[in-house]
């Protein structure tokens, strides 16, 4: 299922903004709802398609993305950490 597909079946989900940016870090869906973001596809996607370096992607993540999430809805996605 393509991000588009996702969040168009679950119209309550909060998604990341800018969409450009984000939805290529989407993994999927929870049984409630929620979208599933990838931390490690977040960082690429804010050095790929923003033009930031892996330590302003990291900075932005924590501070801005991160920071958004904290607002208590219970449709605010997830993120997943991949550990290798």
């Amino acid at each position: 299922m393509t991000a588009e597909e996702i969040i168009a079946n679950n119209p309550r989900a909060q998604v990341l903004l800018p969409r450009a940016t984000y939805d290529s870090a989407i993994l999927g869906v929870t049984s409630d709802g929620r979208l599933i973001y990838s931390e490690s596809k977040l960082l690429i996607a804010l050095q790929d398609i923003e033009g930031k370096s892996y330590e302003e992607a990291l900075d932005y993540y924590a501070t801005s993305t991160i920071a958004s999430l904290a607002n208590g809805n219970r449709f605010s996605p997830i993120i997943a950490t991949e550990t290798t």
